[in-house]
């Protein structure tokens, strides 16, 4: 982006609400034979709600304007020799939403259910929330609704679409995006087993919301990389009570919605936490969002671990049918998801890789896929697409890894 002055504006890194500055000044950095140099910037009027150390140790900055236009800083570095001049150099300024959100599962031209601007609002919408509360104000979640309800439509115009999910930017970002995916899974399956539209809209509010209650637990052990110590797993085995305690004090959300802050740790078979219950004594979202928060805690990287496939995902929460979640749900789940999900590399029974493009709900081992390499290993140019409930001499014998086959979820 060219130089350029942006007033009065947020600064947050990742979910943490760092401060604010009177004008926020960029200037491009020029290019000398033929490579561009660093750009640099610097802050007029700022002030900071925590130590400048929050921001000495993160990668990317995002900047909200006063106009709700969202920026990111990447890869800056700062020069604070002067507190009261902080200083800094960057890769470079770009708004948002040029760029915002990638996707996890997504392949070139296909049909997703949710579009990339409801995401961006879904985004700005968990992002004041998290603002609010880390700053000790009432929740107002009338925006909240109108995000779950344009998610409800996006939901309902394309049930049948591939279900693109936001990749995280860092790992400090996690709640932004995990409440966002939750809520499009939770919905995705809350259509599948008939939900009315009211229904989804309180769906998609209390899994947008499901895990406010991590707000104020130390990113430190949020992003552990080990086994948390008994007070630790107490901190963090206390969210889901503080996260409904900050929705009892909040407007314009309904009791079951509420409720899915609560009851999202609770396990059918009674070991869940906070309360122990089980079965069908566990709300209904409580239920739905249950598999819905495990399969994408499952699927995204995190600084402990790396994102398993969509295949390995599945097979965990297959494991734990009738233990660890309703198997009316999970089934659902699973049959409109598929074993391999939009986006899944599988390996054919002829030796070829192919890329899921879509699901076929009568047959959860035969979806529609593109075949990216032929049977000896070779990239194919022209990749065909093949449907692989028709097509009766090839099918799947398992995934495929991408790092032997260079290629990833984003191949067109």
């Amino acid at each position: 982006m060219n130089s350029c002055v942006l007033g009065e504006v947020n600064i947050f890194t990742g979910y943490s609400y760092i401060g604010s500055c009177r004008e926020f000044v960029w200037k491009q950095g020029d290019i000398i034979n033929g490579k561009q140099m660093p750009s640099h910037f610097y802050f007029k009027g700022l002030k900071l709600e925590y130590d400048v150390e929050a921001l000495i140790i993160r990668k990317d900055l995002y900047l909200q304007t006063k106009e709700n236009k969202e920026y990111i800083v990447k890869d800056f570095e700062l020069d604070i020799a002067d507190f009261d001049n902080i200083t800094g150099s960057a890769k470079e300024l770009e708004l948002v939403f040029e760029k915002f959100p990638e996707m996890k599962s997504i392949t070139a031209g296909e049909q997703v259910i949710v579009n990339k601007k409801t995401q961006v609002a879904a985004f700005k919408a968990v992002s004041d929330v998290i603002h609010n509360v880390k700053n000790g104000h009432a929740i107002d979640t009338a925006s909240t609704n109108e995000v779950s309800k344009t998610l409800v439509n996006d939901v309902l115009a394309a049930p049948d679409a591939i279900m693109n999910l936001m990749d995280i930017k860092s790992f400090d970002d996690y709640t932004f995006t995990h409440n966002i995916n939750v809520a499009t899974i939770s919905l995705f399956i809350g259509e599948a087993l008939g939900l009315s539209q009211e229904d989804l809209n309180d769906l998609g509010t209390g899994c947008l919301l499901h895990d406010v209650g991590k707000i104020n637990i130390p990113i430190e052990i949020l992003n552990k990389n080990g086994k948390l110590t008994d007070s630790e797993f107490a901190q963090m085995q206390s969210h889901p009570a503080k996260g409904y305690e900050i929705l009892q004090r909040s407007r314009n959300i309904t009791e079951r919605a509420r409720k899915v802050s609560l009851e999202h740790h609770e396990k059918f078979d009674g070991s869940g936490y906070p309360n122990k219950i089980k079965g069908e004594s566990i709300s209904l979202f409580g239920r739905i969002c249950a598999v819905a928060d495990v399969y994408d805690a499952l699927t995204t990287d995190r600084p402990y671990r790396v994102a398993m496939q969509p295949y390995d995902a599945m097979k965990i929460l297959v494991a734990g049918i009738d233990k660890h979640f309703d198997p009316i749900i999970l089934n659902t789940f699973i049959r409109k998801f598929s074993i391999y999900p939009a986006g899944s590399l599988v390996r054919l029974n002829d030796g070829s890789v192919a890329l899921v493009l879509r699901n076929n709900p009568k047959a959860v081992i035969r979806p529609v896929i593109k075949i990216i390499t032929n049977s000896k290993g070779r990239h194919l140019k022209e990749r065909v697409e093949v449907d692989l409930l028709t097509n009766k001499t090839l099918f799947i014998t398992g995934p495929a890894e991408r790092s032997v086959l260079n290629v990833t979820s984003k191949t067109g």
